[in-house]
């Protein structure tokens, strides 16, 4: 796996994905772009080899060397992204963030008029693979994600964080992630930051959290026992300099950081001040995460739901004369699915990663059940 150093060079914003994806309809390509913390992949279909063009953005995001380039086609790029989304190539095995990222990034394509009949069907193959792991293996029934690993990382090292002042700056999926794990924890002081105020109100708000001023962040940083960093910033918002003198600011007392964000948000060289405990997301897999890949009966298991879904996936794209109306069908189930789930989540109010996890499957398992049939009907016509 590549550095984060390395990995944060092909980080995307939603504006330059989307940029990316125009180009490519101009050209008309057919591509999807998916770029995450931990990785940045190009997906196409058709008689164009955008493997070059790839390499040369590469090369313009600073990659020194073909090392860093993995390149897999056919049925092997397929079982790849179902790999991928099953959380079996993320950094912590099986974690529950990749699933929504690589919906996401299918909707983007969808929406940019990039994908085509049979991207559709693979990709909706795949979330259906990864929702089908997380439902039915043991890998599912601990969910894990970077920010809850992140916490508990803090906790490890605290031993307990219950009563300790923690800093949390964000206020996206990973912030919210955060602020989930550290009421997990029972932490009772927590302050949220964002550049948005009314955001990190209502974030703040849901999780039993304080907002704080942006512009009095010098003042959080030093008041903190912990500061986990999860913007989305092209460059570092927490400078060495500021921690340095929130140090000298607190005396003798250490500071532990944590920078969840690709590129990294916090200035690696802060790692040379004394009384600073500054870790990332290499640091992260290092200390407290499962190396994927490794033998267990989860991944058997996953792996078994892997191969039946690709059959799956294989039959459809056989069958294409109604992989339209399937394409469509999978599509409107998963979005009805998403939305009660959500709709019920809005009402619960705050459940366990655990909980939340049974409120979608359920969801998730109501919709399959219905849309069988017809599925069923419509391939033995």
């Amino acid at each position: 796996m590549a550095t984060v150093e390395e990995r944060e060079r092909f980080a995307f914003t939603p504006a330059e994905a989307a940029a990316v994806l125009q180009s490519q309809r101009e050209a008309g390509r057919s591509s999807l772009l998916l770029s995450t913390c931990n990785r940045c992949e190009l997906y196409w279909t058709g008689d164009d080899d955008l493997a070059p063009w790839f390499g040369r953005l590469a090369q313009s995001r600073g990659a020194v060397s073909q090392r860093q380039l993995l390149r897999y086609d056919g049925l092997e790029a397929v079982r790849h992204l179902f790999i991928v989304t099953a959380g079996l190539d993320s950094q912590i095995l099986g974690e529950t963030e990749i699933l929504g990222q690589v919906r996401r990034a299918y909707d983007t394509a969808r929406a940019a008029g990039t994908t085509t009949r049979d991207m559709d069907l693979i990709f909706s193959a795949a979330l259906a693979a990864g929702r089908r792991v997380r439902s039915e293996t043991l890998l599912g029934r601990h969910p894990a994600s970077v920010s809850s690993a992140a916490v508990d990382l803090m906790a490890a090292h605290w031993g307990e964080i219950g009563s300790r002042r923690a800093v949390v700056l964000g206020a996206g999926e990973a912030a919210e992630g955060v602020l989930r794990a550290l009421n997990q924890h029972r932490a009772s002081s927590v302050l949220l930051v964002n550049r948005r105020p009314e955001r990190a109100q209502v974030l703040a708000d849901a999780w039993g959290a304080t907002s704080g001023k942006w512009e009095e962040l010098d003042r959080h940083i030093a008041a903190a026992d912990l500061l986990l960093v999860a913007t989305g910033g092209a460059r570092a918002v927490v400078s060495a300099d500021q921690l340095a003198r929130a140090i000298g600011a607190r005396g003798s007392q250490d500071l532990y950081v944590m920078d969840l964000s690709v590129p990294r948000n916090v200035e690696p060289s802060a790692r040379e001040i004394t009384g600073i405990h500054l870790f990332d997301l290499d640091d992260l897999q290092r200390l407290c995460c499962p190396a994927a890949g490794s033998a267990s009966a989860a991944l058997e298991e996953a792996e078994r739901v892997l191969q039946e879904e690709l059959v799956r996936l294989g039959l459809n794209l056989r069958g294409k004369v109604v992989a339209p109306q399937l394409a469509e069908l999978h599509r409107l189930g998963v979005e009805m699915a998403e939305q009660e789930s959500a709709w019920a989540l809005s009402r619960l109010g705050s459940l366990s990663d655990t909980d939340r996890e049974i409120v979608r499957q359920m969801a998730d398992r109501l919709v399959r059940r219905v849309l069988f049939p017809v599925s069923r009907n419509l391939r033995s016509d």
